[in-house]
C-alpha cells in the first residue's frame, strides 16, 4: 500500500490578479484604475465617485420627490444650459417634479446603488397624482436627439409623445412639456396640476392658464393648443386638459412656472417668447452622437503553463466621462464584438478582442439605464435588464450610439427598497427571456415582450441564474434569513425556495422546495450566475454546468444527478480566479472560450471595480471529478482521466464529513450534526472501503449512507501519470437509491 506524502496534497491555482497599471495606447490616462486591493473592508461601502460621472441627458432610477417616491422613475436634464431637470413616473406616464439647480446627487454608501438618488436643486413643481387618471398607460420607450429626449407611451390605445424642456431669463425658469396626442375616439384627460389649493382659471399672454398663490409664492400653468380640440378644466385642487375626440393628432404645450409676484412680469415675457409647441418630429430623429471618444486599452494574455488560463480584457477605468466600470453583464454580436453593461447605467461596445488583446477599443453606446445587471444580444440587438424594465436598444443612424431606448417589457414590479435588483438576462431555445429578483423570483418574459410571468419564488437576494441548452433553469440565492447557506436551485415552475418563511403543503413538508445543492461559506460566500459548457474547445467538460462565485471570484464545476426523480448535486472548484466578483459567464461562439464579467459592490474578495476576462482551456491534462453518483451504500466519483489505481484506492487519501443546516429566520445557519440534530458540529463519515470501478471511477463504500444537506468529500490522490489531485466536493444528498 502506498503512503501519502505532503506533495500529494499540492494543487496549483491560476491566479491572475493585476495590481499595477496597465498602459493605455490612446492617451496617457491609466486604464487600470478602480482602486485595486485584495480584501473587502467596511470602508469600501463608502464611495462617492458616481457623483463625478457624466451620467448623460437622463437617468432611470427610483427617485424621491416631495410628492412621493417613484419606483420606475426617469430624471431628465432640460434647457440649453441644463438650467433645470424634471422627473417622470414611467409606469403611469406622469410628469411628477421639476427643479432648478443641479441634477441628482448619489449617496456614497455602497457606491450609490443602495440609497435612492436625491434631487439636487430647488423643486418648483411637484404633483402627486397620475397624469392620466382612470386610463391604462403603457410606456413604449424613449428617443434621444443629442441631449434631448422624447417619451412615447400609449394611453388607452392612443399614442402619446412628449418632450420636456426649460427656458430661463433673469433667474426665472419655466418648464415646458411639448405633447402630441394621436387620433382618438374618446376624450382623454391629462391632469397637469394637482394638490394645490384654490386653482383658478385665467389667462397668461392671452392663453388659457391657471394661477395659484400659496405659501407666499405663485404657481402658474399655461396650456397652448388648438382650442377646437382641447379645453382646460379645474376642480378643487386639480387642473386638467381635456383632449376631445379627434381623427387627427393634437399638438400642445404645457408651461409650468413657480416664483414670486416680483418675477411674474419676467414669466409673462418668457411665455410670449416660447408660445409655440415645438414639433416633435424635429427631435425624434437621431442626430450627432453624444459620446464621441473611443478609448483604447491593452489587455493581458495569460502565458501560464496550466490547463486553464485567464486573460484580462482591460476595462477603461479612466475615461473622459468618469464613468464607473462595475460590469453587470455581457454578450456577443455576430461579428465578435462585445456589449457590456455596467451597474451605474451604461452600455459599452468592445471591439478588437483577439488572441493578443493589444488594441481593444471601447465606445460608450448607451447611458441612463436603471442599474442594469443583465444583457443579452438577440439578432444583433442589445437587450438590457434594469430594475425597471427590459430595454431594447436601437442605433437608428448607425453612428455607434443608441438613440432609441425601446421598452421591451416593464411588467415586473420595481421595488423601492435598496437591495431588490433585477439580474441576469438569459434566453431559452424558444426565445423567452429570464431574469431574477428577490421579491418576484425567477421571471419569464415571452419572446415578443408581451407577457411577464413569475415562475418560481422564495429566492433570497439573487444576482444570478442560468438557462441550459435543454431549457434547464437554475438560480442561486444568497445566505441569510430563511436561507441557511448559499445554494444552487434547479428551478421548477411553481417552486418556492424558502425566503420569506415556510409555506407547508402536502407536497412541500419542509415549508420550502430544497435546492439542487447547498454550499458552505468555504465554498461560496455570495453566488453569481451559472453557465453551461457548449464549446468543443472545452471537450472534457462539454455539457456540464459551471457556477460562478461573486464572493470568492471563482468558478466551480457543478456535479448533477437525479435519484428517484429528485435532482441533487454538488460543486468542485476549478483552478481559476477572477479580479472581480464573477457574475456572468458566456461562451463566445466564434472562438469557443468562456468570457466572464463581474464587479464589486458588496462583500467580496474582488480586487477591482469590475472585470471582463477570458478563460481558455489549453488542452493540458485536467484532473477533476466530473460526476458523483450516489449508490445505496456509497459514492461513485468519476474523473476526467485515468487514475493511479493503487494510490487512488487508498482509504488514507479520502475523508468524508457531513452536516445539516437549520432553516429559520436567523441569518444563515450553524452546522448541525446529523447524528445529534441539536448539537453544533459535523459528523465524520466512516469509509468502509475504497475501490476502482474502472480506470477513471472510484467507489467509496460509506457506513450508513442517508440523505444529508451537506457532505464534504475531500481527497488527495494521483492520476495515472503521477500528477497529484487534491480537491473537495461539497455535495447534497436528497435521496439514496434502493439499488
Amino acid at each position: 500500500m502506498k503512503t501519502h506524502s505532503s506533495s500529494a496534497f499540492h494543487v496549483i491555482y491560476v491566479l491572475l490578479l493585476v495590481t499595477g497599471p496597465v498602459p493605455c495606447l490612446a492617451q496617457p490616462r491609466s486604464v487600470a484604475a478602480g482602486d485595486p486591493k485584495t480584501t473587502w473592508t467596511r470602508q469600501d461601502n463608502i464611495d462617492g465617485r458616481w457623483n463625478e460621472t457624466d451620467v448623460g441627458p437622463c437617468l432611470a432610477s427610483v427617485i424621491g420627490t416631495p410628492a412621493g417616491t417613484i419606483a420606475k422613475g426617469l430624471s431628465v436634464r432640460v434647457g440649453d444650459n441644463e438650467e433645470g431637470a424634471v422627473a417622470y413616473d414611467l409606469q403611469t406616464g406622469s410628469f411628477r417634479a421639476a427643479w432648478t439647480g443641479g441634477f441628482l446627487k448619489f449617496n456614497a454608501y455602497k457606491f450609490g446603488v443602495v440609497r435612492t438618488p436625491q434631487i439636487d436643486g430647488d423643486v418648483a413643481i411637484a404633483t402627486p397624482s397620475a397624469n392620466w387618471p382612470q386610463a391604462r398607460v403603457q410606456y413604449r420607450g424613449m428617443l434621444q436627439h443629442g441631449r434631448r429626449v422624447v417619451l412615447n407611451y400609449d394611453v388607452d390605445e392612443t399614442a402619446v409623445s412628449e418632450s420636456p424642456w426649460a427656458y430661463a431669463r433673469e433667474s426665472t425658469t419655466l418648464f415646458t412639456r411639448d405633447i402630441e396626442v394621436g387620433p382618438r375616439q374618446k376624450t382623454l384627460h391629462l391632469a397637469v396640476l394637482d394638490g394645490l389649493p384654490n386653482v383658478k382659471l385665467g389667462k397668461v399672454a392671452e392663453h388659457p392658464a391657471a394661477r395659484v398663490e400659496h405659501g407666499g409664492k405663485l404657481t402658474a400653468v399655461v396650456f397652448i393648443a388648438d382650442p377646437t380640440q382641447t379645453r382646460l378644466a379645474t376642480g378643487g385642487s386639480a387642473l386638467t386638459v381635456l383632449f376631445n375626440p379627434s381623427a387627427t393628432t393634437t399638438a400642445g404645450r404645457v408651461i409650468y412656472w413657480h416664483g414670486t409676484k416680483e418675477t411674474w412680469p419676467t414669466f409673462e415675457r418668457l411665455v410670449r417668447d416660447h408660445v409655440r409647441p415645438q414639433p416633435l418630429r424635429n427631435i425624434q430623429k437621431p442626430t450627432k452622437p453624444v459620446w464621441t471618444e473611443t478609448i483604447i486599452t491593452r489587455g493581458v494574455v495569460d502565458r501560464t503553463d496550466a490547463a486553464f488560463v485567464v486573460d484580462s480584457i482591460a476595462l477603461p477605468f479612466d475615461n473622459p466621462y468618469k464613468a464607473l466600470m462595475f460590469v453587470g453583464g455581457h454578450d456577443f454580436f455576430s461579428n465578435g464584438d462585445i456589449a457590456v453593461c455596467t451597474l451605474h447605467g451604461d452600455v459599452w461596445v468592445v471591439r478588437g478582442v483577439d488572441d493578443r488583446l493589444e488594441k481593444v477599443t471601447w465606445r460608450r453606446f448607451a447611458t441612463g439605464l436603471h442599474q442594469p445587471l443583465g444583457l443579452r444580444i438577440v439578432d444583433d440587438k442589445v437587450f438590457v435588464l434594469g430594475r425597471d424594465q427590459i430595454t431594447r436598444l436601437h442605433d437608428r443612424n448607425g453612428d455607434g450610439e443608441a438613440d432609441q431606448y425601446e421598452c421591451f417589457n416593464n411588467g415586473g414590479a420595481t421595488s423601492i427598497r435598496g437591495h431588490d435588483y433585477a439580474a441576469c438576462l438569459e434566453t431559452d431555445a424558444q426565445g423567452n427571456f429570464y431574469y431574477i429578483r428577490a421579491h418576484e423570483g425567477v421571471c419569464r418574459v415571452s419572446a415578443d415582450g408581451r407577457r411577464h410571468d413569475s415562475i418560481a419564488t422564495g429566492i433570497r437576494n439573487p444576482i444570478g441564474l442560468g438557462v441550459g441548452p435543454d431549457g434547464t433553469i437554475t438560480a442561486a440565492p444568497q445566505e441569510g434569513e430563511w436561507t441557511p447557506a448559499s445554494a444552487i436551485i434547479d428551478v421548477k415552475p411553481g417552486g418556492y425556495y424558502g425566503f420569506g418563511g415556510p409555506i407547508v403543503t402536502p407536497t412541500r413538508p419542509l415549508g420550502y422546495d430544497p435546492p439542487l445543492c447547498w454550499m458552505p461559506r468555504e465554498q461560496d460566500t455570495s453566488s453569481g450566475g451559472q453557465v453551461w459548457v457548449t464549446s468543443d474547445k472545452w471537450s472534457a467538460l462539454k455539457g456540464h454546468m459551471l457556477h460562478l462565485s461573486y464572493g470568492r471570484c471563482e468558478a466551480m464545476l457543478v456535479l448533477r444527478e437525479k435519484v428517484n426523480g429528485v435532482a441533487q448535486g454538488g460543486t468542485v472548484k476549478l483552478p481559476i480566479r477572477f479580479t472581480s466578483g464573477a457574475m456572468r459567464g458566456r461562451f463566445n461562439p466564434r472562438d469557443g472560450h468562456l468570457y466572464v464579467s463581474g464587479m464589486r459592490g458588496w462583500q467580496t474578495s474582488a480586487a477591482r471595480d469590475g472585470c471582463l476576462q477570458r478563460v481558455r482551456y489549453t488542452g493540458k491534462p485536467l484532473d477533476l471529478p466530473t460526476a458523483l453518483r450516489v449508490r445505496p451504500n456509497g459514492l461513485a466519483i468519476t474523473f476526467t482521466r485515468k487514475l493511479d489505481a493503487e494510490y487512488s484506492a487508498d482509504p488514507g487519501g479520502w475523508h468524508v464529513e457531513q452536516w445539516n443546516y437549520r432553516y429559520s429566520a436567523a441569518y444563515g445557519s450553524k452546522d448541525y450534526r446529523p447524528s445529534a440534530p441539536d448539537k453544533v458540529g459535523r459528523d465524520e463519515v466512516k469509509i468502509k472501503s475504497v475501490r476502482m470501478l474502472n480506470d477513471q471511477t472510484v467507489f467509496l463504500e460509506l457506513d450508513g449512507l442517508k440523505p444529508v444537506m451537506q457532505m464534504h468529500v475531500k481527497f488527495a490522490i494521483r492520476s495515472a501519470d503521477g500528477a497529484p489531485i487534491r480537491q473537495s466536493i461539497y455535495h447534497t444528498i436528497h435521496a439514496v437509491p434502493d439499488k
